[in-house]
């Protein structure tokens, strides 16, 4: 005896689409793809743009639909919603909590917990953004960064369908009204993208018009009575392929051309929605849609991605976390399929058995208790300082350097002297003005500190090592190079306006030396130009500091999971290689300059057994940065006493 299959009742209808569901399995590629091998598919994240115009489509079109034959609640719309996204969400964001409980530190912990209760809550877009500040983890780290996008996504559909149920009730143009909004948003989102690139990336004000412009093609397909294609007659099919073609050569483009230097999504976002867009208008009869879309193994994928887009995120980002770094290709390799593995039992005996069986509104409401519950527990997690019990033996390790306690409570504000800094660390947010007496003397000798927060971090040891008749001032900004050259845009919206200030001080100064730093890049940074016009101004010597050592991720967390019980004093694994690649740049160019005297730090402090790590035998007091590469006050000190204050004092 037999039992029969029970199939997918979205698969069977009648309006049903494969080759929307290949268009799934396209977008859910690029960005697990983009994920899991960046160096390969750099613009593979415009899958979300992908998936937007996808669901705008999909989701207006069912909501319109149900207007249109009067059976549209708000109740049972909502309640499909549920159905929907939370039973995989649910099993994904236990299965993390679970896993990081007995893998992550306090202070990852505690930031785990935070981003279960954005995302049970869906706004992870809104707290990733609130933490994009100076000191924001790596994006690599946070194993439910991807949830921003759900987050967007369940805003729109927050607010979309109340519009759009009473913009009919008011005989209002609908089709005005979406060219209104997708304008709108568009105009946001493309000022966004120069003004403030984090807002625009997050805001959901600059998102909504790529799911509107699914919300278009479906207002419009209705209206030309019929749900499956716009026009599909023979003597359309021409333009129908043009338009499935060029579809796919925009979705093409964005993916070889965007990659993570480009302001996204401003003007680039085209690309992908209007790709998205053609091929949807196309129809599912046309070459492309039909022979390459709907082929059976996308369709799969398509019927698996939205497990699949929770899934990988999570295994990658947990890898990155216990290799310290990127895993191996082989290990990528391996999660990807783990979470194919993972997305289609998810599908099969989660989603499928919840969304379409029986007694729906006890499922709902039980549904929306988990998700509440791990709400709950997301935010208990962070207000309990990520359940420091777990590991108690490392926690006050941890709880020294994790979490800015090191800059709190070494005083590291004041010691260097952050009220010469445009942008206020505490706050994230722009300084009008610093205090007079960073650029203020008081006395004929005059050090003159110009550069971002690798800059400051030499202050505390400059100001122990140098003579008390030397003026050490210092202006700038985090996370901004000595530059005389407007960056575009303006990282932190403080960058061109600390260093025309800077240069208007030392024009009127003309300090003795001046002294330039900045945490990487230096070599994409135009010192020729700076070099020849500080001389110029009547600048005697120029001192250009190199980077420092820098280690991935935090030297402290190497020490927690790899070193806990050994003392290494030097280490050569977990640096960053490009630090020691711009180093090398910056020594072969200016190393015999008359012009300038460059310090590199890499050869001071790095030997073939590796960079320092301690300075003396205490674990906490004696590492020598309490994050990637920014000095410990005893590290600035050792720093300033035996590398630049003897050449410093050749000069003054």
């Amino acid at each position: 005896m037999t039992t029969k299959k029970t199939a997918n009742p979205l698969t069977i209808h009648p309006n049903y689409r494969p080759d929307i569901d290949g268009l799934r399995a396209i977008a859910v590629l690029l960005v697990v793809g983009f994920h899991a091998f960046p160096e390969w598919l750099k613009g593979g994240f415009i899958g979300v743009d992908i998936f937007f115009v996808i669901s705008g489509f999909l989701i207006s079109g069912i909501i319109l639909t149900d207007i249109k034959r009067q059976q549209f609640s708000f109740s049972g719309f909502y309640a499909k919603r549920i159905k929907r996204i939370f039973p995989a969400l649910i099993v994904v964001l236990t299965a993390c909590f679970i896993f990081g409980w007995f893998v992550l530190l306090p202070d990852e912990f505690k930031e785990l917990g935070k981003h279960i209760a954005g995302g049970s809550g869906f706004v992870a877009n809104l707290v990733l953004w609130s933490e994009s500040g100076y000191f924001d983890n790596q994006a690599e780290l946070k194993p439910l960064l991807h949830l921003w996008s759900l987050g967007i996504e369940e805003q729109f559909y927050f607010l979309w369908p109340v519009l759009l149920v009473l913009a009919i009730k008011k005989r209002f143009n609908v089709l005005w009204l979406l060219l209104l909004l997708i304008l709108a948003s568009f105009i946001f989102n493309i000022r966004s993208a120069s003004a403030d690139p984090v807002r625009d990336f997050y805001s959901p004000l600059t998102r909504f018009w790529e799911l509107m412009a699914g919300s278009l093609l479906a207002y419009l397909s209705l209206k030309t009575n019929d749900s499956n294609t716009f026009q599909e007659h023979k003597n359309t099919s021409r333009y129908n392929n043009i338009a499935a073609l060029t579809g796919c050569l925009l979705i093409a483009t964005a993916v070889v051309y965007l990659d993570k230097s480009k302001a996204f999504p401003g003007w680039w976002a085209i690309l992908p929605v209007l790709g998205a867009a053609l091929l949807i208008f196309a129809g599912k009869t046309t070459w492309i849609n039909q022979k390459l879309l709907a082929h059976p193994v996308l369709v799969f994928i398509g019927l698996i991605s939205f497990p699949l887009y929770l899934w990988h995120w999570p295994l990658l980002s947990f890898a990155r976390i216990m290799a310290l770094g990127t895993p191996t290709l082989e290990m990528r390799v391996m999660l990807v399929a783990a979470s194919i593995l993972l997305a289609w039992l998810t599908y099969r005996i989660i989603e499928q058995p919840i969304r379409f069986g029986a007694k729906p509104h006890n499922k709902t409401a039980g549904l929306c208790f988990l998700l509440s519950a791990l709400l709950i527990v997301g935010y208990g997690t962070q207000i309990a300082n990520g359940f420091t019990f777990r590991m108690q033996d490392k926690v006050d390790y941890s709880a020294f350097f994790g979490d800015l306690n090191y800059t709190h409570s070494h005083h590291l504000i004041a010691l260097e002297h952050h009220e010469c800094n445009f942008y206020d660390i505490e706050k994230s947010v722009p300084r009008g003005e610093i205090d007079r007496l960073c650029y203020t003397p008081h006395s004929k000798k005059v050090v003159f500190l110009w550069g971002d927060s690798h800059v400051q971090h030499l202050n505390y040891g400059l100001m122990q090592n140098l003579p008390a008749d030397v003026s050490l001032l210092q202006a700038g900004s985090s996370g901004c190079p000595p530059s005389l050259t407007n960056l575009t845009p303006d990282p932190l919206q403080t960058c061109n306006k600390a260093n025309q200030f800077v240069w208007q001080k030392i024009q009127a100064l003309k300090p003795n030396i001046v002294i330039l730093a900045q945490q990487r890049g230096h070599e994409h940074t135009n010192y020729d130009d700076t070099i020849a016009r500080l001389k110029a101004a009547g600048v005697q010597h120029v001192v250009l500091v190199g980077p420092v050592p820098q280690w991935q991720p935090f030297l402290y967390k190497i020490m927690l999971r790899k070193h806990w019980t050994d003392y290494q004093d030097r280490m050569a694994t977990h640096l960053d290689k490009t630090i020691i690649h711009t180093d090398e740049v910056m020594q072969a160019k200016y190393k015999q300059s008359p012009d300038v005297t460059y310090v590199s730090l890499v050869n001071q402090l790095c030997n073939s057994k590796g960079c320092i790590t301690y300075l003396n035998g205490d674990r906490k007091e004696g590492l020598i940065t309490y994050d990637y590469g920014h000095f410990t006050l005893v590290a600035s000190s050792y720093v300033a006493k035996t590398i630049l204050a003897p050449i410093l004092r050749k000069f003054i």
